[in-house]
């Protein structure tokens, strides 16, 4: 019933996974990764990707039975009972039946953890008035990005990561050239970056406004000139934001994003 998923395989590009291409987008990147668990069911109606260390994503089609996906996932959980996985990721139904399922295989006690929204801009509003221009990031920022990126950490999760691993990933953010400042004046009021192209849409993340500089529309004008971009090459932008921060969405929607569905995000104790 299942197998593993070859590098190439063109199951992502079928119609099925098409129809919930918005809300699974990131399962491009997983499946693109030399390192990443990949496997999907002879059918294609089923795709799991996990990178090391982090939830694995679980697909399923929509047209897949009730009775039918309760069973695909029992048996997933069953398939995976050498696999230690933090959690899972996927359609709450979908969620929560693997979790239940795989805490029998695997002793532990699943907990949500994070509801994501999904969007796509099929068409951008650029904000007016906003004072500053968009900057490409630059090795020189790679400091101030780090600092960015730990703010957001704290903020966000409660958490303030190791110094060294958030200047790792402000480096690395910086040297895939997808990273965007925010500048007014001499001053970086905020940041926002093209994570990762796939073959229709563009997702952007990292988006991060100092409260200091809140409230100016930076952050809505830096996603937006983003989003721009990402249309004149030919591909749709998307994001994720945390249910939770309805002020992110609010953004979001001001300039053209439009809801594409939600995930939920479990943890295994």
């Amino acid at each position: 019933m299942f197998m593993n998923l070859p590098k190439d395989d063109l199951v992502l590009e079928g119609e099925l996974f098409r129809k919930d291409e918005v809300r699974y987008n990131l399962l491009h990147l997983i499946c693109g990764s030399q390192d990443a668990l990949r496997v999907r069911t002879e059918d294609g109606r089923l795709v799991i990707g996990q990178t090391p260390g982090f939830n694995p994503w679980l697909w399923i089609s929509s047209d897949v039975s009730p009775s039918d996906k309760d069973e695909m996932i029992r048996r997933l959980a069953e398939y995976m009972d050498d696999r230690e996985f933090p959690g899972i990721t996927a359609d709450l139904d979908i969620a929560d039946r693997f979790a239940r399922y795989y805490s029998t295989v695997k002793p532990c006690q699943p907990y949500p953890y994070m509801t994501l929204e999904a969007y796509e801009c099929p068409e951008v509003f650029m904000p007016w008035g906003v004072q500053g221009m968009p900057e490409k990031a630059t090795v020189a920022h790679t400091e101030k990005i780090a600092a960015y990126m730990a703010a957001f950490s704290q903020e966000a999760f409660g958490r303030r990561p190791d110094s060294r691993e958030v200047y790792k990933a402000a480096t690395s953010a910086v040297s895939s050239g997808g990273m965007y400042l925010w500048k007014d004046g001499d001053q970086i009021v905020s940041m926002a970056r093209i994570a990762h192209r796939s073959p229709r849409h563009a997702r952007i993340n990292d988006v991060y406004t100092p409260p200091a500089h809140r409230k100016k529309g930076y952050a809505s004008a830096l996603v937006a000139s983003l989003s721009l971009t990402c249309k004149h090459n030919g591909l749709t932008p998307m994001l994720y934001a945390d249910a939770k921060n309805p002020d992110s969405n609010k953004v979001y929607r001001s300039i053209g994003f439009v809801h594409a569905g939600r995930l939920e995000e479990f943890r295994f104790a």
